[in-house]
């Protein structure tokens, strides 16, 4: 092909690409990054009812407290997950047979490895769960 003959707008595609490139990776990651904060709501929830439920078997408040913040440490290590700062903090001010527990659960992760798609370096999340505890329940 001879030079004179050459289209116009030859290298056109190598300069789209390389300008498109970043850009699809970017977007990859931003998609990567809100799955994994869903996934992270999602499992903090789940945590929360995890500790209360656990709280809700224990037959007094001492340990009803205390068994529940001992579940959801166990759970995050046996699924793999770390949080920067974990919070749980379980109400048992009605706890008696027809009354409730509750399980807040507040988790600091870490995203710095997706941080380049724009979503923030760490991220809170936040679960909620109350359980009742059985009514006819024995003492």
């Amino acid at each position: 092909m001879n030079w004179r003959t050459r289209r116009p707008d030859s290298g056109a595609t190598t300069a789209e690409f390389v300008v498109m490139t970043p850009l699809l990776f970017a977007i990859f990651l931003f998609v990567i990054g809100l799955g994994r904060m869903a996934s992270a709501h999602q499992e903090v929830q789940d945590l929360a009812g995890e500790a209360a439920r656990a709280a809700s078997l224990e037959r007094n408040t001492s340990l009803a407290a205390g068994r529940g913040e001992q579940t959801v440490r166990a759970s995050l290590q046996n699924r793999g997950l770390s949080c920067s700062q974990l919070t749980v903090d379980i109400d048992v001010s009605s706890y008696q047979p027809g009354g409730v527990v509750r399980a807040d659960v507040t988790c600091t992760a870490d995203l710095s490895d997706v941080a380049i798609s724009g979503l923030p370096g760490t991220k809170t999340f936040t679960g909620s769960a109350t359980i009742p505890i059985e009514e006819y329940r024995s003492r």
